[in-house]
C-alpha cells in the first residue's frame, strides 16, 4: 500500500507550489527532490522532465505508463510547462485520483480475508489437528504396545 498514491503526492506538491507562486518546473523539481529514487512514478516523472528539457518527444514516456490517472497528470504537467494555466485541471484531477485511491483501498480490503486464510490453513489448522488427534494417537500407540 506504500505506493498507492504517488501521483496524488505529486499533484499536491505541484498544486501547493503553484499556489505559493512558483512555476510548474520548480514544483516538479521540488517533488522530485523529495520523492524516493526507487519510486516507479518519480522515475517516470524524471524521464518526462528529461525529455521535456532536451526537446525530445515526451509522449514516448507516456507509453510506459499504464494508469490513466498518471497519464492525465503528466499531460497536465506538460500543459503547465508550456505556459498554460493548470490550477483547475489539477483540482479536478485531484478528486478523480482520490476516488481512484478509495476504490483501490476498498479492493485491497476486500482481498484481505482471503489472504489471511492462507496462514490459517498452513499454521493453525495443522496445530489444531495435533491437539485433536494427539491424545488419540498416544492412546492408540499405548494400546498397540501392550
Amino acid at each position: 500500500m506504500e505506493g498507492l498514491a504517488p501521483p496524488l503526492k505529486c499533484l499536491i506538491q505541484v498544486q501547493s507550489s503553484i499556489s505559493n507562486g512558483e512555476s510548474v518546473r520548480s514544483a516538479i523539481a521540488r517533488y522530485l527532490q523529495h520523492a524516493s529514487t526507487d519510486d516507479e512514478f518519480s522515475i517516470v516523472i524524471r524521464q518526462f522532465m528529461f525529455s521535456w528539457e532536451q526537446g525530445h518527444d515526451w509522449r514516448s514516456v507516456m507509453r510506459t505508463v499504464e494508469s490513466a490517472h498518471r497519464r492525465a497528470l503528466i499531460e497536465v504537467l506538460a500543459t503547465g510547462l508550456s505556459g498554460h494555466a493548470i490550477a483547475t485541471h489539477l483540482e479536478s484531477l485531484k478528486t478523480e485520483i482520490c476516488s481512484a485511491c478509495d476504490l483501490e483501498i476498498k479492493d485491497h480490503l476486500e482481498m484481505l480475508p482471503l489472504k489471511m486464510l492462507a496462514p490459517l490453513l498452513l499454521f493453525q489448522f495443522p496445530a489444531f489437528l495435533l491437539l485433536l488427534f494427539g491424545p488419540l494417537l498416544r492412546h492408540l500407540i499405548e494400546e498397540l504396545n501392550r
